[in-house]
Parts: structure tokens; sequence; C-alpha cells
């Protein structure tokens, strides 16, 4: 059996409890140098006109999603800055009348209610918003957002955070202005917010920060993140006068899903001491250039599932999978594919 099969627990640093988490999405940007090595993130490529007050549209672009690399201890990544995942927007009048910039998202849309956290830090450049959020559509949205003009003051700066909810919530109730000691332009920061049933809890680097009961969401779900301008005076502003990028060191989510048929497979003793993985909080501002604690079996790294199983393959007896037995899942009633917890999974819960 694996680690952490039977879950995932996290600390509510304002309640003081711990949830039980069925799944696990970690991704360590730090050490990806290949963004295709990875299977749990895509690139978004789309374009809209301006809306509203907007200058000019957006054009999220594959190219503008880009990875920098670092090794241990050092100074940057390949690109010379903190290493991570980059997002840029680029500088200028736009050609064709759309800022390009850059969103990527997590292939899964069955995240419903968890912790998830992310080391980010922002851009100086003037002219941007950023954002790390889970959504399902435009009714219901889950928002860290960064906007770059309101960062003048050296030693504070204003988040906002957001809730898009039903039309007939109101607008006080899930928008808030919230100021924090530390300028996102400075330094990476975690930043994080826990979702469960009726309630949303924002922190920053372990810290509570704002905490809502109005227009919480009760369906499944994914996260995005972006980068972006389109000349709105109201938001954005921009474009930016230099090409701008933001940086993300990690993804750390542990979430319950729409379906539990594969949990009740891998969970068959949630008395063993390793069944149940703890997470620890994160209490201060991360190390930009040192990777975090990641606790699921792929240790936040693409591709990591276990040792290759032996050839030739046998069909598995009981929907356990790859590992030291070597089973296929291909041609048995317990699904397609194998986890990386060495249990089958059907189609749907495949892709």
């Amino acid at each position: 059996s694996a680690a952490c099969e039977c879950g995932y627990s996290t600390h509510s640093i304002k309640s003081n409890d711990n949830e039980v988490y069925t799944d696990a999405l970690e991704s360590d940007f730090l050490r990806l140098k290949d963004f295709n090595s990875q299977e749990d993130w895509d690139r978004q490529v789309w374009e809209t006109p301006p809306v509203g007050t907007a200058k000019w549209g957006r054009n999220h672009t594959a190219a503008n999603v880009r990875t920098n690399p670092g090794p241990p201890a050092a100074e940057g990544g390949v690109e010379g800055s903190d290493p991570g995942l980059q997002l840029w927007v680029s500088s200028g009048v736009p050609e064709g009348g759309s800022v390009p910039s850059g969103e990527v998202a997590t292939r899964r849309r069955d995240m419903l209610y968890g912790s998830f956290r992310a080391g980010i830090k922002y851009t100086g450049e003037h002219g941007t918003c950023g954002a790390f959020f889970w959504q399902r559509n435009d009714n219901a949205e889950i928002d860290f957002e960064f906007l770059s003009k309101l960062y003048t003051d050296p030693s504070k700066a204003d988040l906002l955070l957001v809730i898009h909810a039903a039309p007939e919530v109101s607008r006080d109730d899930i928008f808030q202005p919230t100021t924090v000691p530390f300028r996102p332009d400075f330094g990476s920061h975690e930043y994080r917010f826990d979702w469960a049933p009726g309630r949303i809890t924002f922190y920053t680097d372990g810290k509570l920060i704002w905490e809502t009961e109005k227009g919480v969401p009760s369906e499944a779900g994914g996260l995005i993140l972006n980068h972006w301008s389109n000349g709105d005076p109201g938001w954005s502003n921009g474009p930016p006068a230099k090409d701008a990028h933001m940086e993300f060191s990690y993804v750390k989510a542990y979430f319950n899903t729409t379906s539990d048929a594969e949990y009740k497979i891998r969970c068959r003793d949630r008395s063993k001491p390793d069944a149940v993985c703890k997470v620890p909080d994160q209490t201060s501002p991360p190390e930009p250039k040192k990777s975090t604690t990641f606790v699921s079996p792929k240790k936040g790294l693409p591709g990591q599932g276990g040792p290759s199983p032996p050839s030739p393959q046998k069909v598995t007896p009981d929907a356990t999978c790859g590992g030291s037995n070597g089973y296929t899942c291909l041609g048995s009633e317990h699904g397609d594919c194998c986890s990386s917890y060495g249990f089958c999974l059907n189609g749907v819960q495949c892709e």
C-alpha cells in the first residue's frame, strides 16, 4: 500500500480543528523544467475583445506561460529571476488589439471543498492583474486577486478577496479589499483559502485575513492561475510599460471530489500510521529558492508515481496495480488506468 492512501489532514489555523481530505494535487514549480512533462495543468489559449471600459482585449497565449527552474541553492532560475512558473503580460500597445497574457488551469474539475495554497511573487510593474483562484463558472469562484497599480507603499499593500456568486448576493458580502503588511512584489508569500460547506477562510503566510459565509459555492470545479491586462482604468490599468511576470513557486491543494469510489478502494486501513498524511502549515513567507514540504506520493514532481512495473503485466484480480505486483488495469473490471496510489480508476476518473 502507499502512504496517504486514506487522505490528507489539514489544520484550520482559526479553529484549531483538523479536516481530512481524500485527494491531493501538489506542484513543485521550482523544479519543473518542461511544462509538458507534468499532467496536472494545461496552458490556456483564448482571446476576448474589450469588455465594458477596457481599452484592449485579452489574448492568453502559450508563449506567455514559461518555466524557470532553479537547482537547489541557486541564485535564481535559468532566466536569472526567482525560479518558478512564470505568467507574463506583454508591454506596450498590443498588435491586433489584445494584450498577450498567461494562464494555466488544472485538468481536474472535480474539486469539491478543500484547502488550497500557492507560493506567489507578484510583479512590481504597474498595469496588470494576477489571480490564484478556484472556479466552477462565472457565478461560482473563489479568488485571490492582485492589482499592481495598488502597490505604492513599500511596507504594505491591498489584496482583493473576491467571491463570484449568484447576482442576488450583495457585492458588499463577497468583495473584500484587505491590507497586508508586506508588498507582494518584494518576495514570495503563501496565499491560502480553505473552502468548507457554508464558509471560506483566507490566509496569507498562515495568518487569517478574512472569513465569509456569503456566496459560498457548493459544486465542484478546478484551479486557475492567471496574469493579464486589458487597459481597464477601473481594474488592471495598463498594459505595463515593461514586460511583466508573476512567479508561482508551488501550488498545493487538498480536497474532496465528486466521487469517492477510488478512495474507498485504496483506503483499506485508516488506522495505519501513514494512511493519513499530515499537511504542515506555512506560517512564514516561503523561501523563494527552496522547495516547500510536499506530502503526497508524487512529492510535487511530475511523472513520479513509483517504480515501473515488470513486463509482461498481468490483469489485476483485486484493483491494485503497478508497483511491485506489476498488475495492469487494462482488461479488468476495475477500471482503465492506474492511479499514483496503486489502484485502478475508471475512464471518467482517468481524464
